[in-house]
């Protein structure tokens, strides 16, 4: 009986010996665990936000090249309809005509910021024609032996927009607006525009040829884009894979007529008034300073106004004697848009 009995105690010892390994075995399993855990918790709180905020970031870089590669065409455009007007059978009060027209197209990523393994969720955007308004309208005053008279043009320039629907990086906005490419990240209403302008219209302000004039006279020539309106209401594409827009010309007119002046009978041109109506006039503002500047034109010698509580710029020259204006060459190209999903 004592024999049984110690047998019995050796048993017991001998197994909880070996439950003793198992315990810290399991133990360790369980640190280890707690360790890896850990580090995934650090790289998914820590780290995986800052990659996907520095890839949507690329993103957008890529989008800012999407819209610079939109303006490159319609400024393709440009060039080949007002060199051969007769490259688009089609005009500007029948744009849905099926005769051969001018066509590109130009591919858009529309979401981004996606990671292998550890953020596969995609960021979104939106494209859309003629969401947003914008115009312009030219008043030049000629005098004439007969008296002064004012010649006006008016044009619905349209644009083309991609909003960005971001998850981490901040939300940008791109606008193509009578040729100008701006960028906008302050998109809260109420709050100050802070646009800027990444590329710039075809608007410029040149030197005109001495003619023994008192006043240091300038050319201006303004090539207008009107971005047909189709769509009632505007079409918005939006997705997080692969977009197309589909640019079409339709036609380019050439308004040198309207604002030809004939000296020999003292006809002169004397004062300009162009205004934009934009949702970014910080961008446009800051635009007609600095293509004045670079023609050496002094803030004396011209009035620029833009009220925070009109969404419009309207550039008046010339302000004083020592400046004049000697031509106005006004032209517009009328192009077509269609946003579609899927890449050309």
């Amino acid at each position: 009986m004592q024999k049984i009995n110690s047998d019995k105690i050796g048993f017991e010892k001998k197994f909880f010996s070996h439950s003793e390994f198992a315990t810290s075995t399991v133990i360790g399993a369980v640190l280890l665990l707690g360790i890896i855990s850990s580090a995934l918790t650090i790289v998914y709180v820590g780290c995986v936000p800052e990659w996907k905020n520095d890839a949507e970031y690329s993103h957008m870089g890529d989008v800012c090249e999407d819209m610079a590669e939109v303006k490159s065409k319609i400024d393709m455009m440009s060039i080949i309809l007002a060199s051969n007007p007769e490259s688009s059978y089609s005009n500007s009060l029948n744009p849905s005509s099926s005769a051969p027209q001018l066509i590109m197209s130009v591919p858009f990523n529309m979401g981004g910021g996606d990671l292998p393994l550890v953020g596969s969720i995609k960021s979104s955007g939106t494209l859309a024609v003629n969401k947003d308004n914008c115009k312009i309208g030219i008043v030049a005053t000629v005098v004439t032996p007969n008296g002064s008279t004012s010649r006006t043009q008016l044009i619905n320039c349209g644009t083309i927009t991609y909003n960005s629907q971001n998850n981490y990086y901040v939300d940008q906005a791109f606008s193509y607006e009578n040729g100008a490419i701006i960028l906008n990240q302050n998109q809260v209403p109420g709050q100050e525009d802070q646009s800027v302008m990444m590329l710039y219209p075809s608007i410029r302000i040149s030197k005109a040829l001495d003619d023994n004039s008192t006043a240091t006279k300038y050319n201006f020539t303004i090539n207008n884009v009107r971005v047909f309106q189709p769509y009632v209401p505007p079409k918005v594409v939006s997705s997080n894979r692969g977009c197309s827009l589909r640019l079409i010309g339709i036609n380019y007119r050439d308004y040198r007529p309207l604002y030809e002046i004939n000296e020999t009978v003292g006809e002169n041109l004397t004062k300009l008034e162009l205004t934009v109506w934009t949702e970014h006039p910080a961008a446009w503002e800051q635009y007609f300073k600095k293509i004045t500047k670079d023609a050496n034109i002094d803030s004396l010698d011209y009035d620029l106004e833009c009220p925070p509580e009109v969404p419009f710029v309207r550039l008046t020259f010339p302000q004083t004697n020592t400046k004049g204006l000697r031509g106005l060459y006004v032209s517009e190209t009328v192009i077509k848009a269609e946003p579609g999903i899927g890449l050309n």
